[in-house]
């Protein structure tokens, strides 16, 4: 089944696998099947997936798994497609459940496990003899391709790329190391910042790439790249009526996502979240011809005499090795969110964080550029945010009430937009944490879920909070009283907060809910040009390697992210350059 389908599959919420054709895997001797005391039939069974409930069905024949149809679920489209497509078939493919997960959805494959489990559980199987793990062998050893262009990474910017390259290139092929395709922009809330776009418009809004360039660059504070952000702002409007024209549907919403950036420009994908550009890419770039190889790992740039780029060595999930000679590679790979030593030496501020990006952002692009000698650039940088972690996020992620720092001190302006609180949590108190300090007007269920799970604290007085949270309890009731008087009084003479959002802490029990810090992106990478060529130690042109995305975003980007939807156009921008300047060093070196 193609990926396109696959994705059709998903609107329909329902997609069922013949058994025909399928192979079992290889063994000395044949068992007696863990189905033989199951009866013909379909039988159902649900499982938790990362949204809540999935069903299935499966059908018996024979003391044979012969169908496993998903139902209905609320799985996230775009993530969850490859593990509905890929799940049912290893299943019957192998007539057992001791079958590897989809890389990047394993939420959703573990959900058709369980609900496999369940339905077959019900119908009398042995359970534990499907469980039991199998080994399956590569069906090649090796596989090698000639293309014109190789794309590493299949995030926005790799698929960005390969729409452009494909229009020039006769043959595109992009390597994913995931299952799936999107990357961490899959994960995002579909945010996309532009400077007088055509809704912008259309809604009488008054906007100019200046307003929106000076805007990065200011907070930027010249550790940036200028020039680039300029022309970013400046093709940003043309960036999405290029989307439109590709099948991404946007929202009439326009909305700013920090308040310092005036005036409104963050348009939102009408699908609300970021697959809702990378589906509509996916099928644009599969339309045009690209081949998508997933769960394939670039691991090295194959560089010839010249000292040119000339391909990629991958490794498939199965152990396959592939070797792909190109004209041109562009890496698309995302960022090391997820690779703590590359953390600690390019964002060190933020080594240790914990992180919510896909579980790809190893620093897969970054370590192979920086094996050929490129140029690795970064401002200690990353997308952070100091927040409750679990249960309590989802009442208290923009909450602005009362902020206390470890020791029980109010700190800072708590209506400061998230991007801007890191760094102003760090200066004022030396750590990665505070806490959100709630009385029992504002103790939701989903607070007391993060007493339960650890990551809060409470008590019937001040005092017995302070001993539980391991705070000074002079200083949180003298802060807590100080902050009540500033309540009633108005005017926060302290720390100039908006009269508006200052609300009092009154009656207990109190809760105190632990915030610590979390990255969404990382910046650090190999430098690039305007024309995204990747650029060595030595300030010169790699031949044949281009970058784009957040695998060599570290110019863009410094101590404050200026706000959800930046990244995404800053990578679709570099992404479009990189398809198109590849395609063109590949056409001529084949000329």
């Amino acid at each position: 089944m193609s990926i396109r389908k696959a994705i059709t599959a998903v609107l329909a919420l329902s997609i069922t696998f013949s058994a025909a054709g399928c192979g079992s895997p290889k063994s000395e001797a044949a068992p007696a099947s863990p189905l033989l005391a199951v009866k013909d039939g379909t039988y159902p069974g649900t499982g938790e997936g990362h949204g809540g409930t999935l069903a299935v069905q499966v059908e018996v024949k024979d003391h044979k798994i012969t169908a496993v149809t998903v139902g209905d679920h609320q799985e996230t489209a775009g993530i969850c497609d490859a593990a509905l497509e890929k799940m049912p078939a290893r299943i019957m493919e192998t007539q057992s459940l001791g079958v590897d997960t989809v890389t990047g959805a394993t939420e959703t494959s573990n959900a058709i496990l369980q609900a496999c489990e369940a339905a077959l559980r019900a119908a009398g199987a042995d359970i534990d003899a499907l469980n039991v793990k199998v080994e399956t062998t590569a069906k090649e050893e090796k596989i090698e391709k000639d293309v014109d262009v190789v794309i590493v990474g299949g995030g926005v910017a790799g698929l960005s790329a390969a729409v452009e390259a494909s229009a020039a290139s006769k043959s595109v092929l992009l390597i994913e190391k995931m299952g799936v395709l999107g990357g961490s922009t899959s994960l995002s809330g579909g945010k996309l910042l532009a400077a007088d776009s055509v809704f912008q418009r259309e809604q009488g809004i008054e906007d100019s790439p200046k307003l929106f360039s000076d805007f990065l660059i200011e907070l930027g504070q010249h550790h940036v790249d200028e020039d680039k952000l300029k022309m970013i702002a400046e093709r940003s409007s043309a960036n999405v009526d290029w989307l439109i024209e590709n099948g991404v549907e946007f929202s009439d919403q326009i909305d700013t996502p920090n308040p310092k950036m005036q005036p409104n420009r963050g348009l939102n994908a009408a699908a609300g979240s970021g697959a809702g550009f990378i589906l509509p890419l996916q099928k644009k770039a599969e339309e045009a011809g690209v081949e998508i190889m997933t769960e394939t790992r670039g691991e090295k740039l194959i560089v010839n005499e010249q000292g040119e780029v000339v391909g990629v060595e991958a490794t498939q999930s199965t152990g396959t090795s592939v070797l792909i000679h190109a004209e041109a590679v562009i890496l698309a790979s995302g960022g090391y969110d997820r690779n703590p030593e590359l953390k600690k030496e390019y964002s060190p501020t933020y080594a240790d964080s914990i992180t919510n990006v896909g579980a790809g952002n190893e620093g897969d692009g970054l370590l192979m550029a920086r094996e050929i000698g490129a140029q690795i650039v970064g401002n200690d940088s990353a997308i952070a945010q100091i927040l409750p972690f679990g249960a309590a996020m989802q009442d208290l992620f923009t909450y602005a009430g009362l902020f206390v720092s470890l020791d029980g001190q109010r700190f800072m302006d708590e209506s400061l937009p998230r991007p801007a609180r890191t760094p102003v949590v760090l200066a004022q108190t030396g750590q990665p944490k505070y806490f959100i300090l709630l009385d029992a007007a504002r103790a939701t269920e989903n607070v007391q879920a993060a007493e339960d799970a650890g990551t809060a604290y409470s008590g019937a007085s001040l005092e017995e909070l302070a001993a539980a949270a391991g705070m000074d309890p002079e200083k949180l009731t003298q802060t807590v009283q100080r902050y009540n008087e500033l309540c009633a009084a108005g005017n926060d003479e302290d720390f100039n907060k908006n009269a508006d959002l200052m609300q009092p802490v009154e009656e207990g029990p109190y809760y105190a809910v632990l915030c610590t810090m979390n990255t969404s992106g990382t910046f650090a990478g190999p430098l690039t040009t305007m024309d995204a060529e990747v650029v060595n130690e030595q300030n010169q042109v790699i031949p044949g390697l281009y970058a784009a995305g957040e695998v060599s975003s570290g110019d863009l980007f410094y101590k404050e992210y200026p706000g959800s939807g930046t990244a995404i156009q800053s990578f679709i921008t570099m992404g479009r350059i990189a398809g198109q300047q590849a395609a063109q060093y590949a056409l001529e070196k084949t000329k």
